[in-house]
């Protein structure tokens, strides 16, 4: 009981409370799991966790690196966001936000998306990480560019969701297209399986090769452009005996 009442007092008066289940450092959802999507009429309110290292390994000159306690991390910018969403951390509700080396913290999205605001929004959360060496503070610059929310309206007869057909493995044009970073791309899959995806280049050689577990229903891929240069490719899914291939442009 006294426990309880002590959580209690804690979390009182906080925008939100971290996922428990997440105790490795990173940012969750990650970019396969992404943000969930947000529906015309209904009250969003997703919460990012955030779990920040206690530390971090170090290269000063020459390896080994040497471990480092991390300071913080300071969230400066969040990009993208649709008209009328907002961002808030737990115990913050404007930017910067500061996370603490070695805990545990959260963000929360909330909004009221309109018919007005059906589409894909790309969100970019940008800052800058703090860590100790040698008794003098170093920084890092960091970009999280693979979230986005994309709105539906269910009472629409082209919300997105509707345009895969339930019995057939299909695929979307990725989005945005051009891009110079990061892309996303859906497609629907009517049973839980492996599939492949590679990049090939004009010449079809094959650049990346990757196997995907692949749920059955909606599902997304990040596209990453840091090893390709400007130009066009091609994406080639394969499902079973199927496949299918779309064209994209790297624009840096």
């Amino acid at each position: 009981f006294a426990l309880s009442v002590l959580f209690a007092l804690n979390s009182y008066g906080q925008n939100c409370i971290p996922d428990g289940q997440f105790t490795t450092p990173g940012v969750f959802p990650d970019s396969v799991t992404n943000l969930p999507i947000s529906y015309v009429g209904s009250p969003y309110n997703e919460t990012i966790t955030a779990v920040t290292p206690a530390d971090t390994c170090v290269v000063i000159v020459f390896p080994p690196c040497v471990t480092v306690p991390v300071d913080s991390v300071m969230v400066t910018s969040v990009t993208g966001l649709p008209a009328g969403f907002t961002i808030v951390s737990m115990n913050e509700n404007t930017l910067p936000f500061k996370f603490l080396g070695g805990t545990s913290s959260c963000m929360l999205i909330t909004g009221n998306p309109t018919v007005g605001d059906t589409g894909v929004y790309p969100i970019s959360v940008s800052g800058t990480s703090y860590a100790t060496v040698f008794g003098l503070t170093q920084t890092s610059p960091f970009d999280v560019d693979y979230y986005f929310i994309r709105i539906v309206d269910t009472n629409s007869t082209t919300t997105g969701i509707e345009d895969f057909s339930k019995n057939t493995f299909e695929i979307k044009q990725n989005f945005p297209n051009p891009f110079s970073s990061t892309s996303t791309i859906e497609y629907f899959l009517p049973s839980n399986a492996t599939l492949n995806i590679s990049i090939v280049n004009v010449l079809g050689e094959v650049l990346i090769s990757e196997d995907l577990s692949g749920n059955q229903g909606l599902n997304t891929y990040k596209l990453n452009a840091s090893k390709l240069n400007s130009g066009i490719y091609f994406y080639q899914m394969t499902y079973q005996k199927e496949k299918i291939t779309k064209r994209f442009i790297v624009n840096k």
